[in-house]
């Protein structure tokens, strides 16, 4: 019988992390044929480190094995910016993504956040239907890395349509 467990990440879970992130993300960089250009696969145990200090980090276990990972951080004017969000490519299209998704909206929404954030690579068909399945809309498209990527939105509040979310993300 299968158990799924979802909690907050330790630093025993750094090695865990690296390695559900970069089996991830690696299949990510080929599919937009930018593998020297995809921060995550430069990450280290102490980037990994860093975030668990500063960031909301969660992992999924199932049957024990860490087979997803993913963090947010708060942003000004409430708003929580979603990254790191991996898992195994082997048990893709099982519901993990959803579930980890759900879990970040579900603390964003205990801490009266206004809205999450994100950004995939718009030639990622895949993974743009997979966020605008789980509630997300395209905000905008921007070219500020070596791809182009789209800003993805989900609202957990009513919020003015013309808002300024690529101020926020400026940096990201």
């Amino acid at each position: 019988m299968e158990t799924i467990e979802f909690r907050k990440a330790h630093e025993k879970d750094i090695d865990d992390i690296l390695k559900v992130v970069k089996k991830s993300f690696i299949e990510y960089a080929k599919a937009i044929n930018k593998e020297d250009k995809v921060e995550a696969l430069k990450e280290t145990r102490e980037d990994i480190l860093k975030d668990l200090k500063k960031k909301h980090v969660y992992i999924c276990k199932v049957d024990g094995d860490t087979v997803g990972t993913v963090r947010f951080e708060i942003l000004p004017e409430g708003i929580a910016y979603l990254s790191r969000l991996a898992v195994d490519p082997d048990i893709q299209n099982l519901g993990i993504g959803g579930l980890l998704l759900e879990k970040v909206r579900r603390e964003c929404i205990d801490m009266d956040l206004n809205a999450i954030l994100l950004f995939t690579a718009s030639k990622m068909r895949s993974s743009v239907a997979f966020y605008l399945k789980n509630g997300y809309y395209i905000h905008n498209i921007t070219k500020n890395r070596s791809y182009i990527r789209a800003l993805l939105v989900n609202e957990l509040k009513p919020m003015d349509e013309m808002f300024d979310y690529e101020a926020i993300v400026a940096d990201k």
